[in-house]
């Protein structure tokens, strides 16, 4: 394909319909993604052979998706298992992986969707600790549930769907342990969409119907390990409790996957969807379309596409998502023991935090507090950091910058990648 194509980083909802849009205007494309086959991480496909246990809904959205992506398959090119390393001043991209080339895009759209945020607490690093989305993940590509006793911990409705499906595979979590009180904010729960409220309904159903207990208002606040197992220590209204299992989930709520590339003066760079504003999967939708429907408009010198109101209507939900799920989880954060990990990276703790004294830079929290300089730039540990960093109530500490690279890769990517053009 002819360097005069668009690249679009993420083969998930945004980055597929925002592809589709471009197509429909007769400009090529090209997407990249690390993953094996498009779907992103709402609609991450089975293994070859395995059924899919995605819900009739969501196999008729992927299947229009993907109808449409082959109506337009000859301006439309994929590349599975390729990575995006980041996009230099002259907007030149380097592909890695199996895609490998430097490549000058006519713009470059990015729809990385959103990253699942953790909050740091004792033993969240052990063995057996993941987070609720790789669990779902790894559902999701086998058809089969993790064995052994799992407890799922944290905040967010995805707490409940992932609780669900392993109850639906016939093992249902111990617990779900929810720092919010979502159940006592009727009013504004009516305000959401009537599909946010089914989805609920059903996922509660299931759980109620395997023996999960909800715990709202309870917080998971440290894991240690007993021999092969971790011992949960869970805080709640009435008191502490500990809880021995197998396998623990953790999930506090969604943030933009941005990659931290910098807008080049050479070609546009958009972001959509989840990259962009986490708002879910409809919103996604709605806005890839929108936004490849602007993007098309911008390079082909024609009148701007109009507003999106889906998309509009998803933030305002999402809104009162963040309402129904508010809690006081911060607090724990400052109280942990000194040798929590805050950055898995780097294997950098709240002792070391505090070694480098009152008000860090964000220079010092990289430069000598090696924060945030590891392989996911901070993706994980940043907010954390610059939330104990700051005093209270002071607006959040941003730690590095846009910058390219996007992330590390090999000398062997950027020698071997042949330019594309």
């Amino acid at each position: 394909m002819a360097d005069a194509a668009v690249l679009i980083v993420g083969a998930g909802l945004a980055g597929l319909s925002a592809a589709i849009s471009l197509a429909k205007a007769g400009i090529s494309v090209r997407v990249v993604d690390r993953a094996p086959r498009p779907g992103g991480a709402i609609h991450r496909q089975p293994l070859p052979g395995v059924r899919s246990i995605a819900s009739p809904a969501q196999m008729r959205r992927w299947a229009g998706v993907m109808a449409q992506v082959e109506r337009h398959r000859a301006r439309i090119e994929i590349l599975c298992e390729t990575g995006f390393g980041g996009l230099d001043y002259h907007g030149v991209a380097l592909l890695t992986g199996k895609g490998v080339a430097l490549f000058h895009p006519r713009a470059l759209v990015l729809a990385t969707g959103a990253r699942e945020r953790v909050q740091p607490r004792a033993g969240w690093t052990l063995p057996g600790v993941t987070t609720a989305g790789a669990l779902q993940s790894g559902m999701k590509t086998t058809a089969e549930a993790p064995k052994g006793r799992i407890l799922l911990a944290g905040s967010g409705p995805l707490l409940l769907a992932v609780g669900a499906e392993l109850a639906r595979l016939g093992s249902p979590p111990v617990a779900v342990v929810e720092a919010g009180r979502p159940f006592s904010h009727p009013v504004t729960a009516m305000r959401l969409p009537w599909s946010y409220l089914t989805e609920a309904a059903l996922y509660l159903a299931r759980l109620r119907a395997a023996g999960v207990p909800v715990l709202t208002g309870h917080h998971l606040t440290g894991i240690t390990a007993e021999g092969q197992e971790l011992l949960a220590q869970i805080e709640g209204p009435k008191g502490s409790r500990s809880l021995r299992v197998d396998r623990i989930g953790l999930h506090d709520g969604i943030a933009p996957n941005d990659l931290g590339v910098p807008d080049c003066p050479s070609i546009p760079v958009v972001r959509l969807g989840d990259c962009r504003e986490a708002l879910g999967a409809r919103a996604a939708l709605a806005d890839g379309l929108a936004g490849g429907e602007r993007l098309a408009a911008l390079l082909l010198g024609s009148p701007p596409a109009l507003a999106t109101p889906k998309v509009d209507r998803e933030r305002v939900a999402q809104g009162d998502l963040a309402q129904i799920y508010a809690h006081d989880g911060l607090k724990y954060l400052a109280t942990q023991p000194a040798e929590t990990v805050l950055c898995r990276c780097e294997n950098r703790s709240l002792a070391d935090l505090r070694a480098l004294g009152p008000d860090p830079t964000p220079r010092q929290l990289r430069l000598d507090g090696r924060f945030a300089m590891g392989a996911c730039q901070g993706r994980f540990c940043a907010e954390w950091v610059g939330r104990l960093a700051v005093p209270d109530h002071a607006p959040l500490m941003r730690i590095g910058a846009d910058r390219w690279p996007a992330q590390p890769f090999t000398i062997a990517d950027l020698v071997d990648a042949p330019e594309d053009v």
